[in-house]
Formats: C-alpha cells, structure tokens, sequence
C-alpha cells in the first residue's frame, strides 16, 4: 500500500514558520520611514510654493511641522535596528532634538525671516550630520538606507538656509519650499534603490 502519511520532517520543512513576519526587518521599517519622509517634505514644499505664504506664523507652521515630522521619523528608524548602540544614541538625539525645534517654529516664535530660515537651516544640518556621521559605522551599513548624496543634500540646504541672506518671506518660502521637494526625490530614490531583503541587521 501506497503511504499516505507525510513524513514528521518534511512537514516541518515545508510548514512556514510562525512569527518569522510578524517582525519587520529593521531595513524594511526604515525604508517605509524614509518613504513617508519624503512625502512629507514633498507635501510641504508643494504648500510653501503654492500657497501665498503672507505671514512668518504660516511659514514657520509649515517648516515647524516638517521638522517635528522628521524628527519622529528618525525616532521610529532607530527603533528596533542592528545599528551599535552608538549609532541608536546619535540618531536618536538627532532626532529628538528636531522636536522642540519644530514646536519653537510652530509657534511661531521665529519672529522675523532670518531668526526662521537660521533656525530652519539649523535643524536642517542637524539631520544631515548625524546622518552622516552614522553611515561611517559599519553596523549601519545594511540597516540604513542614508545615502551620501541625500546626506550631502540636505547638510548643503541647510547651510544655504543658514547662510543665505533672504530679502523677503516669499523669497524664503519659495527657496525652502524648492529645497523640500528636491530633498523629497533623492530620499525616496535612496529608499527605493535597493529591495528591503537586502536591508538586513548584520549579527
């Protein structure tokens, strides 16, 4: 007679096994973080250049709820990844730190447009370096996606933001807004450009 039992072995090899998805790979959550970034920042660089920014409040609401956004963001891509634990604290800091930044522009208490696009380049390149500074370890390499071209676009505009001397609040708000939107395509290629099983924890 034909055996129609499977063997105890053969079941357990073919059987999936649970909980293995019930935990996101730490370089898929970051990829998602970094594609919602993007869209954040596109959003909001869309609004600076097509609503007729009028008021410092409006413009540093916008810029106030980027940078919180952000700050959020990196907060939920250092959680839970294989970076050293160096790397978590650096990351993390950066991230924190983006928060009472955001709350201080949303509020508006940037009161005239250089104290905003100095506090608004200053979060910017706060970003940008610690960003930059974590890809230099090796435990990061294949848990981040940070690619050095997104990395060297935003500390650019937020040098350019703390630098430039803008004559008006359009003029401010038509740069930044130029800015957030190109920061939005180099994040979401470097996000897209390689498949989240290659973003894997290294042991």
């Amino acid at each position: 007679m034909a055996q129609l039992e499977t063997p105890r072995d053969e079941v357990r090899h073919t059987m999936p096994h649970v909980g293995t998805w019930v935990t996101p790979r730490p370089g898929a959550l970051t990829r998602a973080t970094m594609l919602a970034g993007s869209l954040v920042s596109g959003a909001v660089g869309a609004l600076l250049i097509a609503v007729h920014v009028d008021s410092l409040a409006m413009a540093g609401a916008l810029f106030g709820v980027h940078m919180a956004v952000q700050g959020v963001l990196q907060l939920l891509a250092v959680h839970g990844s294989g970076a050293s634990p160096g790397v978590r604290r650096l990351l993390s800091v950066g991230g924190c730190a983006a928060l009472p930044l955001g709350a201080f522009l949303f509020h508006g208490w940037a009161d005239t447009v250089f104290l905003l696009a100095l506090w608004t380049g200053c979060g910017w390149l706060l970003r940008g370096l610690t960003m930059a500074i974590s890809v230099t370890s090796p435990s990061v390499r294949h848990v981040f996606v940070y690619d050095d071209v997104l990395n060297a676009v935003i500390v650019s505009a937020g040098l350019f933001m703390t630098a430039f001397p803008f004559e008006s609040l359009g003029q401010l708000a038509d740069v930044g807004g130029s800015v957030l939107m190109a920061t939005a395509a180099f994040e979401a290629l470097a996000a897209a450009r390689r498949h989240p099983r290659t973003l894997r924890a290294i042991d």
